[in-house]
């Protein structure tokens, strides 16, 4: 493949003509569906985590179809997020593994991926496979990997996050499905995606994250979604004081393993971004035998 051109970043597009309409196409195929599944990306954040809990509190709350968010609990960055989740609606099934997933699925089961249009970044490259109706909701810029012959493709560059754009769909389907941690997880999405409103935030950001404070969000209960343990604290830390400045890049290394790595590596590339003279960042660190950056 060859790309020519593409530093411009996407125009905000003020009406929102076409997200009255992906909202009423995407009502129509949950509505045809026996059971409908949510997934994001491999290694799910916040905001792959906050859009399906969106999404699954639409379908469960405002179209009454049964629906699961597909998580692979090992392999989360968002962990007190599922738990805050979990804890506020016990006795619900939300969350379910991709292995329990494929028993569950059919041929009349329909696939809303969130936050990623790449099969090679989705959960359970399986489950894809297994499911033919596919809805596509996602913000990252378009990559030749992207998923095909999807049912819809809402692909919206601009966005600042897949919390934002669910934000935006569930208002159009049933606003009042959206209940006070519903809204938490998502705004903790537009949170992480924004780096707390600074990079790619539009005035459409703000209104979705109006709607989400209308609908109950408590913001010191989203902040705390972002607490780390004292371990990682440290470890980020560790990093931070020994990365080194070379051409306006800022580089930290981890010689060392530990549980939460890859928390801290990521938290440490966004601190190191604030300093001063530094243009970009980049964490490397251990992983099995192999380096992450």
């Amino acid at each position: 493949f060859e790309f020519f051109g593409g530093p411009s970043k996407g125009v905000e597009k003020r009406d929102k003509v076409r997200t009255r309409v992906i909202a009423a196409a995407i009502s129509d195929h949950v509505r045809a569906s026996d059971r409908v599944f949510v997934m994001g990306h491999k290694n799910s954040d916040l905001d792959s985590v906050g859009s399906a809990v969106g999404m699954w509190a639409v379908v469960r709350k405002g179209i009454e179809k049964p629906v699961s968010i597909v998580i692979n609990r090992h392999a989360t960055l968002a962990v007190q997020l599922v738990k805050s989740v979990e804890a506020e609606y016990e006795g619900e099934n939300i969350f379910i593994s991709p292995q329990e997933a494929l028993q569950a699925a059919t041929e009349h089961s329909l696939l809303v991926i969130v936050d990623t249009h790449s099969f090679n970044f989705v959960e359970s490259k399986e489950l894809l496979d297994k499911i033919d109706r596919v809805i596509v909701i996602d913000h990252h810029r378009m990559m030749v990997t992207h998923i095909k012959n999807s049912l819809i493709f809402y692909h919206e560059p601009y966005a600042s996050s897949a919390s934002e754009m669910v934000a935006e769909i569930v208002q159009y389907i049933r606003s009042s499905s959206i209940d006070a941690v519903d809204a938490q997880a998502m705004l903790a999405g537009i949170m992480l995606d924004t780096k707390n409103f600074v990079l790619k935030t539009g005035v459409r950001t703000f209104e979705a994250s109006a709607f989400l404070k209308r609908c109950g969000a408590d913001m010191v209960e989203v902040k705390r979604l972002f607490s780390d343990t004292l371990e990682t604290y440290k470890e980020r830390s560790q990093l931070v004081s020994g990365a080194e400045v070379y051409k306006g890049c800022a580089i930290a290394t981890s010689t060392w393993e530990f549980d939460n790595v890859r928390i801290a590596a990521a938290q440490a590339a966004d601190e190191l971004l604030s300093i001063q003279g530094v243009k970009a960042s980049f964490v490397l660190y251990k992983s099995g035998d192999g380096v992450n950056i």
